[in-house]
This record gives structure tokens, C-alpha cells and sequence, in this order.
């Protein structure tokens, strides 16, 4: 890819983003996705983790930081999550990509 061509799709990667976040897509989305992650039980699945992480740190609990909590859970929690609300996410960020994109040449 040539330069001029990445700095194009550079440009329209954070017009498009600019847009998602401006028009409140963003936080639409992720509010439906905090709905179905709660509805499917993943918080609670997630929270177990995280207290069987701590838990077995055993006398090492004190050394024990957020950051490495959130190191070990984050692999789990990615494949907890449904693949049906992983599709409906997607497919619905790619909906407002294809809204966006045309306004984005002009």
C-alpha cells in the first residue's frame, strides 16, 4: 500500500470514528452491549473468575495488583462472551460504517 493510500484510509478511519463517537453510536452500543452481556450471565461469569484468581494467589494475595487480575481474566472474558451478541454488535457497527463511509468522500 502506498503512502498516500494509508494516509487516505488513515484519514478516513478517524473521520469515521469521529462520527461514531460524535453521533452517540458509540455509547449506544455499548450500552446494548452491557445489556446482553448482563442478560447472558457473562458479569457473573467474569466476577467468578475474578475472585477464583484472587482466591488462588493464596499468601500472594497482597502482592496481587488490579492490573494482573484484569491481565488474567481478559483472555477468559473474551471468549465468554455469546457469539450471537458478538455478531449483533458487529454487524450493527457495520451498518453505521456503511451509513457513514459515502458522507466521508464528499
Amino acid at each position: 500500500m502506498s503512502s498516500t493510500s494509508t494516509n487516505e484510509t488513515s484519514g478516513i478511519r478517524e473521520e469515521v470514528l469521529r462520527r461514531f463517537i460524535e453521533s452517540g453510536e458509540r455509547e449506544r452500543l455499548q450500552e446494548i452491549l452491557r445489556s446482553k452481556l448482563n442478560e447472558s450471565g457473562w458479569q457473573d461469569r467474569v466476577k467468578d473468575k475474578c475472585q477464583k484468581i484472587i482466591h488462588e494467589s493464596g499468601p500472594d494475595v497482597d502482592k496481587l495488583t488490579v492490573n494482573d487480575v484484569v491481565e488474567q481474566v481478559t483472555p477468559f472474558a473474551r471468549t465468554m462472551v455469546p457469539d450471537d451478541v458478538k455478531a449483533e454488535i458487529l454487524e450493527d457497527v457495520r451498518a453505521f460504517v456503511y451509513r457513514v463511509l459515502p458522507e466521508a468522500d464528499n
